[in-house]
């Protein structure tokens, strides 16, 4: 298993399951997308502004909210792949001389849940990359009005909110395949808008930030 990783992109599927294994993965996640898909109005149709940011003040600028928000919670999601979140989590309990954010309060909730609370919060958090006047950590706006980055915003709302229909069916198997759409939306907008580097810069030399946010 790979995990979100800022340095390298994003994790990959390492299963391969047989298409049989994944149709009635989906079917089942797709039953419960019904009932608990967020965006959607009570007759079930697409809400309008399902990709409508919130409007406001801003405090993150966009690599703040991507370790924020995104990494941890991808990171829960690909997890999945090789941890079943049905059984019995490990007493993890904090050691008081030593805060550790990530195992505090791991125990409160069941595994599943957890899998519940970081896909939701991928789906509230995806239409916050379409706020405007939000910057990159080099200053520049983040380009929400280009098509793309629209549909590549639209891209991961997507695969969030099935990540979300999947962990309510406590499918394990359909929420580990759903990370290879994770990993693809997430790396075709980091190809464009990313993991540019000016000629000539290396990879955490000064500089190395000048073209995020920006497009060939």
């Amino acid at each position: 298993m790979q995990l979100f990783n800022e340095s390298q992109g994003v994790g990959r599927v390492i299963r391969s399951p047989s298409r049989a294994a994944i149709a009635g993965a989906l079917l089942s996640a797709c039953l419960v997308a019904k009932t608990f898909e967020p965006g959607l109005h009570a007759q079930g149709k697409p809400a309008e502004s399902a990709l409508e940011s919130p409007k406001g003040a801003l405090t993150a600028n966009l690599l703040q909210l991507m370790r924020g928000i995104f990494f941890p919670t991808a990171n829960m999601l690909f997890n999945v792949q090789t941890h079943d979140p049905a059984l019995k989590k490990p007493d993890n309990s904090p050691n008081p001389k030593l805060f550790d954010w990530v195992q505090w309060g791991s125990n409160l909730y069941s595994g599943w849940e957890d899998v519940d609370y970081a896909a939701a919060a991928l789906a509230e958090a995806t239409p916050l990359l379409l706020t405007p006047g939000r910057t990159c950590a080099n200053g520049k706006p983040v380009p929400v009005e280009r098509a793309d980055w629209i549909k590549y915003t639209k891209d991961m709302l997507d695969v969030a909110r099935k990540s979300y229909a999947a962990a309510k069916a406590r499918n394990q198997e359909a929420v580990s395949d759903l990370t290879g759409d994770m990993s693809d939306a997430c790396l075709a907008c980091h190809r464009v808008f990313r993991d540019r580097r000016p000629p000539g810069v290396g990879r955490g030399a000064p500089g190395e930030q000048a073209l995020r946010c920006t497009a060939p």
